[in-house]
């Protein structure tokens, strides 16, 4: 029963950050069509399209979000079964050792594109470097925090 009020608070808190997340993407759909906008920036017709879909996609995310936290508060059963699919110790197991192994990958693919970058374009190259430094930084991080706390 602990767990669940925890996950109660936890819940609550994520479902308010993405009700206000639904609203950053409409914003910048929003100012993004300005005239002020659109004189500085040139928008090709393909991105146009593209720039819709990914739209579409991201607030179809958030929607999904918000209804999966609306649900656990609303529904006794789910609550509880989302509360045993978090506690579970073998899902966690397999949700860590998947982390890293996109994380070791992401790791490997970017070093490749990179050198590969390096022969055609200079932009290309520096902005997959300061990816791969970011993920980097962001892997030891995470693995000094998770050093000294276990």
């Amino acid at each position: 029963m602990y767990a669940k009020e925890k996950m109660k608070k936890g819940v609550k808190i994520r479902l308010i950050v993405m009700s206000l997340s639904a609203v950053l993407p409409i914003i910048l759909l929003i100012l993004f069509d300005l005239p002020f906008f659109k004189d500085r920036f040139v928008v090709y017709s393909d991105l146009f399209v593209l720039r819709y879909a990914i739209f579409v996609l991201l607030e179809g995310y958030i929607v999904f979000k918000i209804y999966r936290y609306i649900r656990f508060f609303c529904d006794v059963e789910y609550a509880d079964l989302f509360v045993l699919r978090k506690t579970d110790e073998r899902l966690n197991f397999v949700r860590l050792k998947t982390n890293a192994l996109v994380i070791k990958i992401l790791i490997y693919v970017s070093g490749i594109a990179m050198i590969t970058a390096g022969f055609f374009n200079a932009i290309v190259f520096y902005t997959i470097l300061c990816m791969m430094i970011a993920v980097l930084l962001m892997y030891l991080f995470v693995y000094l925090y998770y050093s000294r706390k276990y």
